[in-house]
């Protein structure tokens, strides 16, 4: 529960300090629009060629439309997600679940961005992580970069995966790279609550096919559309 705190503490730090304009989606369904948008737009983005063969493959994906990064000394990075689980044997995609990312840092650094990323979950193990209360990045599951350009297409036929997690991403602002090392990503049993009607966990959602909203159907047909 501190850890959660934190987190809502962590966004209302970093959405204050960054740039003017919608901060997050209003409401779980917007949220889950705005995921829609950021893995079209991700998917047809040919320096993320191999995204697409990932997906495809992938045990679990977690789409933040919205991450903010802000800071003056102290900063961070904040964000309402998205996760889904695949099928192995259908390649059908789960219903979403909600999270909250949100990261902190202290060093001289001014300048705010807002950032679209996907992790893509290639490992078992990365994916029972995500299931957990908590899951610190790099920590209790490993990450490195998607691979872009020249290096997406000489890894578009690869079928082995030393890490947990690829993540991919675009940034606008005066920040500049994408690093989602020592993030933590918490899940939000609120919005979840509010999704579907009724108190359900994010392991029941993934896993146990417990409930569903029609809503949803877009997105979880894009990535089943992924070949």
């Amino acid at each position: 529960m501190k850890a959660a705190h934190g987190v809502i503490a962590l966004l209302v730090v970093v959405l204050w300090q960054a740039p003017s304009g919608p901060a997050f989606a209003d409401g779980e369904q917007a949220v889950v629009e705005d995921a829609h948008v950021t893995v079209a737009e991700l998917l047809a983005d040919p320096d993320f060629s191999n995204l697409h063969g990932l997906l495809a493959r992938a045990h679990g994906v977690v789409i933040v439309p919205q991450l903010f990064k802000a800071g003056f000394i102290i900063g961070g990075e904040a964000g309402r997600a998205v996760i889904l689980a695949r099928d192995p044997s259908s390649g059908a995609w789960s219903h979403p679940a909600f999270m909250d990312m949100a990261s902190a840092s202290i060093g001289l650094q001014i300048g705010a961005a807002e950032t679209q990323l996907v992790l893509v979950i290639m490992t078992q193990a990365g994916m029972e992580a995500m299931l957990s209360d908590k899951i610190e990045v790099g920590a209790d599951a490993s990450v490195a970069a998607g691979p872009v350009g020249a290096a997406a297409k000489a890894a578009t036929t690869s079928t082995e995966f030393n890490e947990d997690i690829y993540a991919y991403g675009t940034s606008e602002g005066l920040f500049a790279g994408i690093s989602v090392e020592g993030a933590i990503l918490i899940p939000d049993e609120d919005a979840n609550h509010s999704y579907y009607g009724e108190p359900v966990t994010t392991r029941e959602i993934l896993q146990g096919d417990a409930v569903w909203n029609a809503r949803a159907d877009g997105l979880r047909e894009l990535l089943e559309s992924v070949i």
